[in-house]
């Protein structure tokens, strides 16, 4: 049985660019919208697959890393805690519930991240 491979590419469809996935004989056009729908719907999906994503950074991975992203942040209606949402240009915004002891946590790496670089790029007197 002869294997083929997935074709994912950029094309520029009526309305705009478009991908165009193709796999062995068929072909789909997804726009921008159909996009957002696949991925919001195959995260959903990954998270119930297993192995789960390890809940420790590997040093070997090549993140997408997003340079000064768009962010917001409310209080959470349900707990004592807050919802941070953060825009990436290919994933799309992603909210994240962090309860009030995780959050204290945060503040402080936070802070420990942001008191480093004023202490590296400030001119000694």
């Amino acid at each position: 049985m002869q294997h083929h491979p997935m074709l994912v590419e950029l094309v520029n469809h009526r309305d705009g660019e478009a991908l165009r996935v193709k796999i062995d004989q068929s072909a789909a056009i997804l726009d921008v919208a159909d996009l957002d729908a696949l991925i919001q719907h195959l995260a959903v999906l990954r998270a119930k697959m297993h192995p789960a994503i390890s809940p420790h950074i590997s040093r070997q991975h090549q993140y997408a890393i997003e340079i000064d992203p768009c962010w917001y942040t409310e209080k959470h209606p349900l707990y004592d805690g807050a919802v941070v949402f953060f825009r990436h240009t290919g994933f799309n915004w992603a909210g994240f519930a962090v309860p009030q002891e995780s959050l204290v946590k945060l503040i402080d790496a936070l802070s420990q991240h942001a008191e480093a670089s004023q202490e590296m790029y400030s001119v000694p007197n």
